[in-house]
């Protein structure tokens, strides 16, 4: 499903869709390229896409449940977890594990209690470094997402936050994203009111670029985002 065709300062589209199915078929028909979902396993968009990630990047469960884990519950700063494809002719680009809601690096942003309002800035930059690092970083052209809250806790804050980022980075890099999909459950129409009027607002905001770290791994890269220089 459209819910906007989001234009650039030069007059590019980009399509946002939803689709609450899973991962696979949309990568399979050439729709999705690269993924950025958060660090939440088990029964989550992570845990059901999990093994179709396994078979078609060619890295271990255990590795990728391992980095999941780590982002997750040990890690304190905000860190995007960039896994390329280590099989040649893979559907995927490569996955991007995000913190999220649920993850120890947000608790520094919760100002009152677990049902406050989503942190702009969080799910703004840490969506915007993602599709910086899936495109600038693997060529990724077709995008999908899942929610970056906490279980049942998306709202229509953190789509438009999303979708703010998407449309800055493609102001700044003209015609490099085609599509962004947002994937899978706890979203419903309704949370993507806010991206209708993005268009509109255009003009009113640019990005603002913070500090990133960028640490090479062997198989994976980490990148630490950080608000303190900008």
């Amino acid at each position: 499903m459209i819910i906007a065709r989001l234009q650039s300062r030069s007059g590019t589209n980009t399509d946002v869709t939803f689709d609450p199915g899973r991962l696979q078929p949309l990568a399979a028909e050439g729709n999705v390229d690269a993924y950025i979902v958060s660090t939440e396993n088990g029964f989550s968009p992570l845990g059901l896409n999990l093994d179709f990630l396994v078979r078609d990047l060619r890295v271990p469960n255990s590795r990728i449940r391992e980095l999941a884990d780590w982002n997750r519950f040990q890690n304190p700063r905000v860190t995007l977890v960039a896994i390329p494809s280590q099989r040649s002719g893979s559907l995927l680009r490569g996955v991007i594990l995000a913190p999220a809601q649920s993850s120890k690096c947000y608790g520094q942003f919760v100002t009152s209690s677990y049902y406050s309002r989503p942190y702009r800035d969080f799910y703004y930059n840490v969506t915007y470094d993602a599709i910086a690092c899936a495109s600038l970083k693997w060529g990724a052209r077709n995008l999908a997402v899942s929610h970056l809250s906490a279980p049942l806790r998306f709202s229509e804050d953190i789509a438009t936050c999303n979708a703010e980022a998407l449309a800055h980075f493609c102001d700044e890099h003209d015609g490099m994203i085609e599509s962004f999909t947002f994937l899978g459950c706890c979203m419903y129409e309704g949370h993507f009111k806010g991206i209708t009027r993005l268009n509109l607002e255009g003009d009113v905001s640019r990005h603002r670029q913070i500090r990133i770290e960028e640490e090479q791994q062997e198989d994976h890269i980490l990148l630490h985002l950080d608000w303190s220089i900008a």
